[in-house]
Order: C-alpha cells, then sequence, then structure tokens
C-alpha cells in the first residue's frame, strides 16, 4: 500500500487550523480592548513540599501565554485583557529555583509578570479557580493545563473579524465558514491529538534532544478520527471556559539563543511540499508576531532544520522564495520581492510628486564664522529638485529657495558647519652657529751678488716680484732700474697679520728675507624667533628680510623680479580629536652670501629650509630638523723640490690652514 505523505500532511495542518476556528473568542472594543478586562490584584511565591510556586489572583479569567528567555534564565508571562492592582512591583524569592518576581503593565491591555530563576528549570501552569499557578520543579500527578515554552495553538486568542475554519469529513479541506460571532458558540478549548504534541512525531517543535520522526499513514489517520470527534463535540456542548484539561509534560529547558544575529529559540521542522501560508502560520505560533501575506505569496515547501533558530528559518524560507519581510511594532509583513520594490517606487514617485505640488518657500541665514560663499556649494547637494541657493558676500548671508521640508535639514547643516574655529599659536626658534679657525704662513726671499771678477751676476726676478725693502741698491744691480730688490720666492701671507724681515747689503751681495703669518678665529650664533597664530585649518605665513631686485629683459621689455631674502615661517595646523595639533611646517632662512662675487650685479643666496609634517602635543615642543657641517682645509704653495726639504723646506714654501664648524 502507497502512503500519499502530502494528502495526509494537509489533513494534518487542516486539524490545527480546526483547532484554531474552536477557540473561544473574545470580543474585541474599537479601541482594541477586550470588553471584560481582567484585574491581577495578587502576586505571591509560595513554597509547595517538594517545588516552588508563583500564584496570580485576580478579577476575571486570567488568560495566560507563557515563554521562556535564556541569558538570564527567566520565565515570562502574559496576560492579555488584563491591567495590574498591585503596590509592589519586585517580589525577591524565598527558595531556588526563583530568584525574583518582577511586575509590569507591559502595554496598555497586556499585564507581564517575570519570574527570574536561577537556572532552567521545567515548569506548569495550572488554575486553581480564577488564579493562575505557575509550579517549578518535579511535577505533580495533578491533573492541570500544561503550557510548555513553545506557545501551543490553543493558547492563542481569534480576533473578531477572523474566518471561522471547520473540516469535513466527506471531503477533506478546510472550508471557510462563518465566524465564531455568527455561531454563538462558546466552544471550550481543548488538547490536541497526542500525535501532535509527543515528542516522537514531532513536525515543528523547540529544539530537543529527540530527531523528529515522520508518522506513519495509520497514525496520522487515527490522529484525524480523534480530532474530528473533538471537534464535533466541542461545536454540539456548552462548556465553560474554566474546563481543566487534561496535564502535558514540562517543557525542556531551551539552549541560549544561537550566536550572531538570530536570537530566536532553536526549533527543530520535518516538511514536505507543504504550502508556504501554512508554514507562516507556524512562525506566528512560535513567536507571537501577527503575520499579515501579500496575496502574491504561494508555493510550497520542503524543509528539514534540526535546532536552528526560528528567525533563521524563516529567513531561509524567505530567501528561497525570493521573498522579503516588513516588521512593523509587532506585525511582521510578508511579500515578493518585487512587490516590495514596486511599493518602494510608488512610494518614491507619491513623495516626488508631493513636493513638487508644495509652494516654495524663500529664507535667509546669516553666517557668522563660515564664508556664504564656501558653504553655498556644500548646502547645494542637500537641495532638492526645485531648490536653489544664492549668497552675499557683503552681509554674509545664504539665501535658500526650497521645498518646506528641506529647510529644517539645511538649518541643521549650517548649524554644525558655521561653528566658531579653534586657534593654535605656533612659535619656531631658528638656531645658527658657526665656527672657524684659519691660518696662514709663508715666506718671501731675494737675494743678488756678483762674482770678484765681475763677470756673473745672480738674483731674483722682479716677475716674481720686488722686495718691499727701499735701499740704494749695490752697484751691481743699478742696471735694474730698481731700489727694490727682486725676490727669488713670493710665498708671502695673503692678509699678513705679523711679519719678519731680514736684509743684508754689501758692494756684492744683498739679501732681503720676509717671513709672514696671519691667524683668524671666528665664532657665530644666529638666533631667530618667528611667531604667528591662525584659525585650525587656515594657513598662516610670516616673513621678515629683504627683496632682492633683479632686472630680466625679455622681447626687449625689461622687467623687474624681486627675489625674497628672508626669514619664512609658513604653517597649516589642524587640531585632531585627541587634543594633539597636526602641522605642516615650512621654516626658511635665506640670507645674501658676500663671500661669492656677485654675477651681473646679482649676489649669491645663502639658504636655510625645513619642511615637515608633524604631530605635537598641546603646548608642546618638537625639533623639525638641522644641518651640521664640520669642514677642514690645508693648502700648501712651495718651491719646487726646495719645498719638499725637512725643516729647510719651511722656508720655501707657504701653508693654509682652515677648520669651520657650522650649525
Amino acid at each position: 500500500m502507497k502512503t500519499n505523505w502530502p494528502a495526509l500532511w494537509h489533513g494534518y495542518l487542516m486539524l490545527l487550523s480546526m483547532a484554531l476556528a474552536s477557540s473561544p473568542v473574545l470580543a474585541q472594543t474599537p479601541g482594541g480592548a477586550t470588553a471584560t478586562t481582567a484585574v491581577i490584584s495578587s502576586v505571591a511565591i509560595t513554597q509547595a513540599p517538594q517545588r516552588s510556586a508563583v500564584r496570580v489572583e485576580g478579577e476575571g479569567r486570567l488568560d495566560v501565554h507563557a515563554g521562556r528567555m535564556h541569558n538570564p534564565d527567566r520565565l515570562v508571562l502574559d496576560f492579555a485583557g488584563a491591567r495590574l492592582a498591585v503596590e509592589k512591583t519586585v517580589i525577591p524569592g524565598i527558595s531556588a529555583p526563583v530568584r525574583e518576581v518582577r511586575i509590569g503593565q507591559y502595554r496598555p491591555h497586556v499585564a507581564r509578570v517575570v519570574v527570574d530563576l536561577t537556572t532552567a528549570t521545567p515548569y506548569q501552569v495550572s488554575r486553581d479557580g480564577e488564579a493562575v499557578v505557575i509550579y517549578f520543579g518535579t511535577p505533580s500527578t495533578t491533573p492541570v493545563e500544561s503550557v510548555p515554552s513553545v506557545t501551543t495553538l490553543a493558547s492563542r486568542q481569534i480576533e473578531k473579524t477572523r474566518p471561522e475554519f471547520r473540516y469535513s469529513a466527506a471531503s477533506p479541506r478546510l472550508v471557510a465558514g462563518r465566524s465564531a460571532e455568527d455561531l454563538k458558540i462558546s466552544a471550550p478549548r481543548f488538547a490536541l491529538p497526542g500525535e501532535l504534541t509527543q515528542p516522537s512525531v514531532t513536525l515543528a517543535s523547540f529544539s530537543g534532544k529527540k530527531e523528529p520522526v515522520r508518522p506513519d499513514a495509520t497514525t496520522l489517520q487515527a490522529a484525524a478520527e480523534q480530532a474530528v470527534q473533538q471537534a464535533n463535540t466541542a461545536a454540539t456542548t456548552m462548556a465553560t471556559s474554566s474546563a481543566t484539561q487534561a496535564p502535558a509534560a514540562p517543557a525542556p529547558a531551551a539552549p541560549a539563543p544561537a550566536a550572531g544575529k538570530y536570537t530566536g529559540e532553536p526549533i527543530s521542522v520535518n516538511l514536505k511540499d507543504v504550502d508556504l501560508k501554512d508554514f507562516f502560520r507556524l512562525i506566528h505560533e512560535i513567536s507571537g508576531l501577527n503575520v499579515v501575506l501579500d496575496p502574491a505569496v504561494k508555493g510550497s515547501l520542503t524543509i528539514v532544520l534540526d535546532e536552528v533558530p526560528w528567525d533563521q528559518a524563516l529567513d531561509i524560507v524567505m530567501q528561497n522564495n525570493s521573498l522579503d519581510k516588513q516588521l512593523s511594532g509587532n506585525v511582521l509583513r510578508i511579500a515578493t520581492r518585487s512587490t516590495l520594490k514596486n511599493e518602494a517606487e510608488t512610494q518614491r514617485d507619491l513623495e516626488k510628486a508631493q513636493a513638487e505640488a508644495i509652494a516654495p518657500v524663500t529664507v535667509t541665514r546669516v553666517l557668522s564664522y563660515a564664508k556664504a560663499a564656501s558653504m553655498a556649494p556644500t548646502l547645494k547637494k542637500f537641495l532638492s529638485s526645485r531648490g536653489d541657493i544664492l549668497y552675499d558676500d557683503r552681509s554674509n548671508q545664504v539665501i535658500i529657495r526650497d521645498i518646506p521640508s528641506v529647510i529644517p535639514v539645511l538649518d541643521n547643516l549650517i548649524r554644525q558647519l558655521d561653528r566658531k574655529s579653534q586657534q593654535v599659536e605656533i612659535e619656531a626658534r631658528v638656531v645658527s652657529a658657526s665656527r672657524s679657525f684659519a691660518l696662514d704662513i709663508g715666506t718671501q726671499l731675494g737675494f743678488a751678488g756678483q762674482t770678484t771678477s765681475g763677470r756673473s751676476i745672480m738674483g731674483g726676478d722682479s716677475a716674481v716680484g720686488t722686495s718691499s725693502v727701499t735701499s740704494t741698491p749695490p752697484p751691481f744691480l743699478t742696471s735694474a732700474g730698481s731700489s727694490s730688490l727682486p725676490l727669488n720666492t713670493n710665498l708671502g701671507a695673503g692678509a699678513p697679520t705679523s711679519g719678519l724681515f731680514l736684509g743684508h747689503r754689501s758692494p756684492n751681495f744683498a739679501v732681503d728675507f720676509f717671513i709672514t703669518a696671519a691667524e683668524a678665529k671666528g665664532v657665530g650664533k644666529l638666533l631667530s624667533k618667528p611667531k604667528v597664530i591662525t584659525q585650525n585649518n587656515e594657513k598662516a605665513t610670516v616673513k621678515q628680510g629683504t627683496k632682492i631686485p633683479i632686472q630680466t629683459t625679455i622681447n626687449n621689455t625689461i622687467s623687474v623680479q624681486f627675489i625674497d631674502a628672508v626669514l619664512k615661517l609658513e604653517v597649516t595646523p589642524q587640531i585632531t580629536a585627541e587634543g594633539t595639533v597636526f602641522m605642516d611646517v615650512l621654516v626658511e632662512n635665506t640670507q645674501i652670501d658676500t663671500g661669492i662675487p656677485r654675477v651681473s650685479g646679482i649676489p649669491a643666496l645663502n639658504t636655510e629650509s625645513a619642511e615637515t609634517k608633524v604631530t605635537v602635543a598641546d603646548g608642546g615642543t618638537v625639533v623639525i630638523g638641522g644641518i651640521i657641517i664640520s669642514s677642514q682645509r690645508t693648502d700648501i704653495q712651495q718651491v719646487p723640490l726646495v719645498g719638499s726639504l725637512p725643516l729647510i723646506g719651511h722656508l720655501f714654501n707657504r701653508g693654509n690652514s682652515g677648520n669651520i664648524l657650522s650649525t
């Protein structure tokens, strides 16, 4: 015999819908509240021999919906259509597992009682007259109404306008019938068939240790017959709404929410060829959200999930069927992506048309710190298609013409941007130090003589130089026509500061010998302190010095340009969020160099410059750079060969040495 699984599962879902239809209907007032409002007058914690309990008493029927939450562990009890009339809002616990009980009016017509637990503990919800009692610990054998952490179908209230569904045995399908108000039957609640609630035949439940098992055809048929019988009995028998129901096993403790963006309770689902609408009804029962489906939502679903958060399962199903959701309060709307896209485009076109239909207004705004010319381009980017903006430099105002809804946005931007800028004071110190030493020693030698026979004469050459000593020359030099003795070597100091002369005159011999020397030392220090104050992100420049004119001729046109020979500080500060100052700095010291000959009357320039980007603490000091120059030089001029002789060679050479250190 071949089992028709899709037909059996369709019948199974019809049983669930039939159970919803047979739930009692509460008449709704126009404002959404129940016609008869219950009042919670007492909440107490009691200690039974083997378990703790929380007792909630009041006037009127208290309809409770229980749900377990984790991190920390707690039990949330929502009483629909009830209001609080208790004074204390927090009741401390007297023994484990109840740590404390918190009470509050969650919504105008929903009272909430939160039981904080020391650990995830099984619980039972039962009735004692008009009171609701929540037991924790080992379950008793007393018949009680069990409300597990998963939201059951029997605990949901059906709204007045919701159509009723009934099951026809002759034709196993859902048939839309009259509303519960038209039936005029106060149908009691009844427990779902055991085949639907036992873990061994779970189709969709909160996560547990047991794996879901698909029921066989015999089990499904028996469950269908039992549900039809119970539905017929409920429709024909007047029963009170406070009828006691059979107990059920306490719900196992649910694990912690899944990591990541999904926080729903884990569920296990095993469905095959199920209508999408029935799956979303199941999501409604599990999540407690009001679910609204777009008419275009259709299709079937086959899914097997184990211990998956229900919100993740919902996203997976919607992704596979090109659906998307919109959550407004506790109402979840599900529609196709094309529908939502068309709605968004329609809404955008509607807003655009409404904006174009509104008459524009013109306003002026005076700026205090920002320049209107620089602010206008930024504000233009936030105007509508009909907007325009002008500015007046004289009064520093911006003139805005646009629809009224845009004006507050621009005003907020102006308040944020038109603010006083912070100011920064920057002081630079330019230090230049130099040290020099120069030593110059030289000799000059001139001699002349003749042999005793008078035929040979030996002496210097006036082309080399002549002695600075004038005297009556010897007779053999009279032909020279000069009273100065020609020099044989002329290696004197360039700018002597000291000298020694040795001379000799005789009829046949004359000698002039000069030793000259010069020594110079120099120490220099230059300290400059340029200082400037500027606003945040504004460039500032300060300089002092000379402008040098330079004449140029281009195409027979004479023009004069000026070149700066100045001390200059150029800086752009930026104040960071940490309170430090980030600076773009240029320090330059340019002076005329007198040691280099001018070219066509234009002097040479000696430049010291440093350019960098640096971050400085408020009030701090930083060294941005420097150059140290050390120069040593020795120059020797000598008479060939003789100048290289030891000791005596010093009489025939000139030595010039120098040492320069600058910073």
